[in-house]
């Protein structure tokens, strides 16, 4: 549904984005990840239309995303701050969608005010940051988009909001078939409700990959040895990171646990266990410690 072919955008001297590649399939949830800087927000700038790629190509359902394109009104954006026109009142945002969207559901505007309860004669300018994304998601909700594209998209919202704005976005993929995409640095929430990922950092994306399989493949093994843990199981080319206290060892296993469990079996361990991983653990173990630089690891 959103496929991004070797795209390149460079903003002045800086180059922000470098052939970058990615695909999210029609009916996902897709979370993009990586550091401040690693040009999330530019790439999302690209998808929606906002910034035109020096090089490469954007798809949205398999039509080219290009000025004029009729996807483009299939499209719902919610950046990390929403400039609404301050002048205006939130009744007057509302009426400016819906005169613009073909596609606006009036039914489904007034089902969620029971939600997102922003008076109509307040003006956009005394808005909190929190009540101008509850506008927002209220408003691209009701256009019916076939692709949403949300930066950020509980920052600023009380915990109650939160939790039901995450419900709102996999009840609209399970009704609808809508592709979502989704960047924020809360992997708490996107673990709850993606089922892909990419990883971006300095300008590319360097992994893609559904999330349980990820899980699967990169866990954590607590071990313990009657003696001193043996040199080819600390020097195991599969091992991302190794700690110890005591005689108690945690290694972050990349790839091919089982593989690793049965070289360790061999030592006639003390203890020897597998512990499940978050997706935060997994992404701070896999860009690394230092610099946020990502290590030799690949799927």
């Amino acid at each position: 549904m959103i496929s991004v072919v070797g795209v390149s955008k460079s903003l002045g001297q800086n180059k922000i984005l470098d052939d970058v590649n990615l695909f999210a399939k029609e009916g996902a949830i897709y979370g993009l990840l990586g550091p401040n800087g690693a040009g999330k927000t530019t790439l999302i700038k690209n998808m929606v239309g906002i910034y035109t790629p020096d090089e490469g190509e954007i798809f949205i359902d398999g039509q080219k995303l290009i000025d004029g394109s009729s996807m483009k009104e299939k499209i719902a954006y919610i950046p990390d701050y929403q400039n609404f026109y301050n002048q205006f009142k939130v009744k007057d945002m509302v009426d400016f969608y819906r005169h613009t969207y073909r596609d606006w559901n009036e039914e489904r505007y007034q089902k969620l005010k029971e939600l997102f309860s922003i008076q109509d004669q307040k003006k956009i300018r005394q808005l909190s940051k929190g009540m101008k994304t509850q506008l927002g998601i209220h408003l691209n909700l009701s256009i019916m988009p076939k692709v949403m594209v949300m930066d950020e998209p509980t920052s600023g919202l009380d915990p109650v909001i939160r939790r039901e704005v995450l419900n709102l976005i996999v009840q609209e993929v399970s009704l609808n078939n809508t592709t979502v995409l989704i960047s924020t640095h809360n992997l708490g929430e996107l673990e709850q409700i993606c089922d892909h990922i990419g990883m971006m950092n300095k300008g590319k994306v360097l992994l893609e990959t559904n999330l349980d399989d990820l899980k699967e493949k990169v866990r954590k093994i607590q071990v313990a040895f009657k003696g001193e843990i043996p040199k080819e199981i600390k020097e195991h080319k599969d091992l991302l990171k190794i700690e110890n206290v005591g005689k108690v060892y945690q290694m972050v296993v990349k790839e091919g646990v089982e593989k690793v469990m049965e070289e360790i079996k061999k030592y006639d361990p003390i203890l020897l266990e597998t512990i499940d991983m978050s997706l935060e653990e997994i992404f701070i173990y896999k860009m690394g410690g230092e610099g946020y630089e990502f290590g030799d690891f690949t799927f």
